[in-house]
């Protein structure tokens, strides 16, 4: 875009407008100065006033913005210092598979390897839950034992070192602290089916 020039007549119009101005501006600037002078010196002069309660028509005082507090003159109850209490869930009653397990291992009288309970497991399984396939029936097993023998606490577990995995026995047969089986339930434990059979 090009500039527009101005000519010498219309510059000089123009500066003697903002000189104008300036000066205009300059004198409305002492003016406001003298003012907040002025202001100061008679504030300084200014008798000192109490503050001025607001109070209502009927001689209450005024309520500040806001909620007001509940109940000024209660306490608060104490509450418990720390953590609050884990809410805990009350035990559920064992389900059929969680019977079959214990009643195998208590019929039997001894500690038995997964495979025995699994075939335990298959044979009950096939009368009472038809529609499972043998996979899922050792899942279902795998998952009691885990739940028995951890979280219920009902069964207690003991590695020969001999064989694969764990013989599972009734929790009273071992030691409540190291969870080792006891000295006494040591028969309980056969190892092979010879074995078993010169116990018989």
């Amino acid at each position: 875009m090009a500039k527009k020039r101005l000519s010498e007549k219309e510059i000089d119009h123009l500066l003697s407008h903002y000189r104008s101005e300036r000066r205009r501006l300059s004198f409305q600037l002492d003016h406001v100065r003298g003012l907040i002078t002025d202001l100061k010196e008679s504030k300084g002069k200014a008798p000192k006033s109490a503050p001025v309660a607001k109070v209502n028509a009927d001689g209450t005082p005024k309520r500040g913005p806001g909620r007001p507090p509940k109940n000024p003159g209660a306490t608060k109850p104490a509450r418990p210092v720390g953590r609050p209490r884990k809410r805990e869930r009350k035990p559920r009653e064992l389900n059929t598979w969680d019977n079959m397990v214990l009643d195998a291992i208590k019929t039997s009288g001894r500690l038995m390897p997964k495979e025995e309970l699994l075939e335990q497991a298959t044979i009950w399984a096939s009368s009472n839950e038809p529609s499972l396939s043998s996979a899922e029936v050792e899942a279902f097993l795998t998952r009691t034992l885990q739940k028995l023998s951890g979280k219920k606490n009902l069964l207690g577990t003991h590695h020969s070192g001999l064989r694969r995995g764990y013989h599972y026995g009734l929790n009273d047969w071992f030691f409540q602290s190291s969870g080792k089986l006891r000295k006494q339930h040591f028969d309980r434990l056969v190892l092979t089916a010879e074995k078993e059979a010169e116990l018989a």
